[in-house]
């Protein structure tokens, strides 16, 4: 079994990675950025950088979604100039319905994938897996 230099086994703290980001993204990134800077084992580098990519891509579909009651309230002031008495909004709090589903999904795939890091597997995800093969290197296939 490999151990990373705290004594501690790659697969408990890959998997650790992907918990500490399901259940807070501090802790997560301080874990991933000591694995990144300290661990030799390129497994585990790629593992941190993967669980920091997944949040990442959570977080940016998070950051399109809140967009929406923006760009809805920005077409209903310009709505208002031609009409006083028309008003736009999104309906039914959709967008926080949407934030929730992001969330649930993040965490749900976060700790999927932190059970499989457990025993040293990999998910393909094909634009995160891409961006590390292009930045890290394609020197690690599982």
């Amino acid at each position: 079994m490999l151990k990373t230099k705290l004594g501690i086994s790659i697969a408990l703290v890959g998997a650790a990675m992907y918990f500490l980001g399901a259940i807070s993204f501090t802790p997560a990134v301080l874990l991933a950025g000591y694995v990144l800077i300290v661990e030799q084992n390129e497994w585990l580098k790629r593992q941190a950088a993967k669980m920091i990519g997944v949040v990442v891509v959570f977080g940016l579909l998070s950051i399109a979604v809140g967009w929406i009651d923006d760009v809805v309230y920005m077409l209903g002031i310009i709505v208002r100039w031609f009409s006083k008495d028309t008003y736009l909004s999104v309906p039914a709090n959709l967008t926080t319905l949407c934030q929730y589903i992001i969330t649930l999904a993040k965490e749900v795939f976060l700790l999927m994938m932190g059970f499989m890091a457990l025993g040293m597997k990999n998910v393909k995800l094909g634009v995160v897996d891409k961006q590390l093969d292009k930045f890290m290197g394609n020197n690690q296939q599982m």
